[in-house]
């Protein structure tokens, strides 16, 4: 597909060309990428990087990818004024209905996630199974754990929020982060957290019954490799969570360069779901379902056309051709062979 439809870029400054590299093979099934889909991304949401960005379309399973990227001596400056990892999660005020549903979920993620046979997470678990969607999204938030006390690494992990929501239920758990600062924070809140270059690798040989990795793939070098350290690191039947956006989302149509899920140049590739599927067989995984963040549409929504008002352009207005009538993001389980 072309990138004819994308019009107008600035001119503006970017860094010298020897701190990137030129990228064309799709990071998910090898095929050289087509020509540029999308044109003149810059980096909206962060500023950390001047300068103009293309993603190409693979003609074999359709993931994007970043033409242009900053070569690994370079991509931590990528991230200077990323997302603060200092502070935990915030618990926000609650009327008295938000309270009691959040109660209700949490009988129900004590039950579906810790084993729970307590009277009150039964009768809770019971009150909030008809509600189909809000399960689904409870099932993505605490990500599919084991519902008996399990060995968890979050690879990618932050500040130990989710780390801190597993083993509440019961669940042994590890970190693994890239950002020094997030993960000393993670050690003062008493986690067992690792920078990738502490990481114990020999000791995490087959130790896990379940691996994390929410918004982590789209950030790497080669995803491929990435899987196969996560089997590797999984015991036989193991199973892995991942979470990220979609390469044929819906959005990317409606909002072209600005769409959120672009992120450009921190997100390396965004896979489709074909493109997962043939990375995981080739990792050594069986998928076991694909589905996505219910909810997450308005936020990408809001940030998407947000971008866009900020520099002159009318939101919403792209009208991207191609197959572009997916779910914002992705989620998979998917199990080690």
């Amino acid at each position: 597909m072309s990138a004819a439809s994308v019009t107008n870029c600035s001119n503006v400054a970017t860094w010298p060309d020897d701190r990137f590299e030129e990228v064309r093979n799709c990071l998910w099934c090898g095929t050289v990428a087509a020509e540029p889909l999308i044109e003149c991304v810059e980096d909206w949401f962060f500023g950390a990087v001047p300068g103009e960005f293309s993603f190409g379309q693979c003609c074999g399973c359709s993931s994007l990818v970043l033409l242009k990227r900053p070569r690994p001596a370079h991509v931590g400056a990528a991230y200077a004024g990323y997302y603060t990892h200092g502070e935990p999660e915030a618990v926000p005020q609650l009327g008295f209905v938000q309270t009691i549903g959040r109660g209700l979920a949490q009988c129900y993620a004590n039950r579906r996630f810790a084993g729970s046979t307590t009277l009150k997470d039964a009768l809770g678990s019971a009150a909030f199974a008809p509600f189909r969607m809000r399960r689904r999204e409870m099932d993505a938030v605490f990500r599919h754990l084991p519902g008996t006390p399990s060995q968890v690494l979050d690879y990618g992990c932050g500040n130990g929020d989710f780390l801190v929501r597993a083993a509440h239920l019961g669940h042994q758990v590890v970190g693994v982060d890239f950002d020094a600062e997030a993960v000393a924070f993670a050690v003062q809140r008493g986690l067992s957290v690792y920078e990738p270059a502490t990481m114990p690798l020999a000791w995490f040989e087959r130790r896990f019954d379940h691996i994390t990795a929410a918004h982590v793939v789209e950030h790497v070098v080669d995803p491929i490799a990435l899987l196969g350290d996560f089997h590797r690191w999984l015991k036989p039947g193991g199973h892995l969570f991942l979470e990220f956006p979609n390469a044929q989302a819906a959005g990317l149509a409606v909002h072209g360069r600005f769409w959120r899920g672009l992120e450009a140049p921190r997100h390396f590739s965004l896979p489709s779901e074909a493109g997962l599927r043939l990375a995981l067989g080739e990792a050594g995984f069986a998928m076991v379902f694909v589905g996505h963040r219910i909810f997450a549409r308005q936020f990408m929504d809001t940030q998407s056309c947000s971008a866009a008002l900020a520099q002159g352009h009318v939101a919403g207005q792209a009208r991207l051709p191609g197959p572009f009538s997916g779910p914002e993001m992705i989620t998979c389980l998917a199990r080690a062979l």
